[in-house]
């Protein structure tokens, strides 16, 4: 693993990532895919890759030749970092890609993105998204963003029904009241992705939600997207892979999908059998979406 290359300068520092390759296979150019790991879009880190089953899946893409980039990103808070910051960090991070291809032997024609939860979310946005949307740094401009095909891991695609900013003042002080856990994590979440009074400019984060929600993204040409997610999650509801899984369906886009019963967010106790079944399935895609 090559660590800690920086890939962009702005006012809050510098932003890292990290290549891991394969064993040198003397056939030329190497397909990669992106690493965007997750964290509400506030925390979080790239090293997210080396845990859970995502260790496994990044094992098993090196063994086939894939390279990987892991990469981290401005974090939301409460003073001025809010989206899209973000996706245009992860955005740049594919440019860099594009940019440094011949040193690190990167193949461009083969370019697939993988997130978790917020990095999923970020993910599609990134791969349904326009080249010229999300611009960020001025020496980057210049590249393409684009990629083949996103790995979508347990992530949100439709803000609006995620946070839901409709709700009448009334019932969100019902869910204030018995809920107030679930409240508190809507409200930060809201406030730091946003960056928007909550309370006081309810339109506001109507539109903002829907602007960076992905599925107003997708259209016939959106690349070929795998999902996974737990019919348990609490975080991100499994509606939002079927709201998912409908849309590019609707539009003959290809979709994979594989729903673990039984399983929360960030699929934490998978087997290894399913573990092993999970990687079989994600190569097989790849390899399906990779150009020979």
């Amino acid at each position: 693993m090559i660590a800690d290359v920086t890939y962009k300068k702005g006012e809050h520092g510098e932003l890292k990532l990290d290549v891991y390759q394969p064993q040198p296979s003397g056939k030329g150019k190497t397909p990669l895919l992106i690493f965007i790991h997750g964290g509400g879009w506030a925390s979080g880190d790239k090293s997210e890759i080396r845990s859970g089953y995502r260790n496994a899946l990044l094992e098993a893409l090196l063994a086939k030749g894939y390279a990987v980039v892991s990469i981290n990103y401005r974090l939301t808070n409460y003073d001025d970092i809010h989206f899209p910051a973000p996706v245009i960090d992860c955005k740049d991070a594919v440019r860099w890609v594009y940019k440094n291809a011949a040193s690190y032997h990167f193949d461009t024609e083969n370019i697939g993105i993988w997130g978790t939860s917020a990095g999923a979310h970020m993910a599609m946005l990134l791969a349904y998204s326009e080249d010229k949307d999300f611009y960020g740094a001025t020496e980057l401009r210049p590249y393409a963003s684009k990629v083949n095909y996103v790995l979508n891991n347990y992530g949100p695609v439709d803000l609006k029904a995620l946070f839901k900013p409709k709700l009448s003042n009334f019932i969100l002080w019902l869910v204030k009241l018995f809920y107030k856990r679930k409240y508190d994590l809507r409200q930060s979440r809201l406030a730091t992705f946003s960056g928007l009074d909550i309370e006081n400019q309810k339109e506001e984060v109507i539109y903002f939600t829907g602007l960076y929600s992905p599925v107003n993204y997708i259209d016939f040409r959106s690349v070929p997207t795998f999902t996974i997610h737990g019919d348990d999650d609490k975080t991100v509801p499994l509606k939002q892979a079927k709201l998912l899984d409908k849309t590019l369906r609707k539009l003959n886009v290809p979709h994979e999908m594989i729903v673990y019963a039984g399983e929360g967010h960030g699929l934490k106790t998978l087997n290894t059998d399913q573990i092993s079944r999970l990687v079989t399935s994600v190569l097989v895609f790849t390899d399906n979406n990779t150009k020979k």
